[in-house]
């Protein structure tokens, strides 16, 4: 399984994560505002055009997510903004009404 790099960067987005550069690009996840821990990264390298193998293990991982399938189908399109809270919440990564404060930027 693989993933683009246009795709994480065009879709993350669309998920309630919210974009960040810096020495990598940072897709840090919200809800209602607040951070719920799940994010991830990628390079501002045009050397890396898909992202596979033990980078995708890493993202899901990083995603909270238990499949790299379901990682997969987050970054592609399947899995939307909703549907994502959605498992967050039901696995107890955040719960419904988040307590932490916002990231200073």
């Amino acid at each position: 399984m693989k993933v683009t790099r246009a795709a994480i960067s065009k879709n993350l987005p669309k998920k309630g994560f919210r974009k960040e550069s810096g020495h990598h690009i940072y897709f840090y996840h919200e809800y209602k505002g607040m951070e719920t821990g799940a994010y991830t990264y990628i390079s501002h390298s045009a050397k890396q055009k898909n992202v596979s193998g033990d980078l995708l293990l890493s993202m899901r991982k990083q995603l909270k997510l238990e499949a790299t399938r379901e990682a997969v189908d987050l970054i592609n399109c399947p899995i939307d903004k909703e549907e994502f809270n959605r498992i967050l919440i039901e696995r107890e990564v955040f719960p419904p009404e988040p307590l932490s404060k916002k990231r200073k930027k």
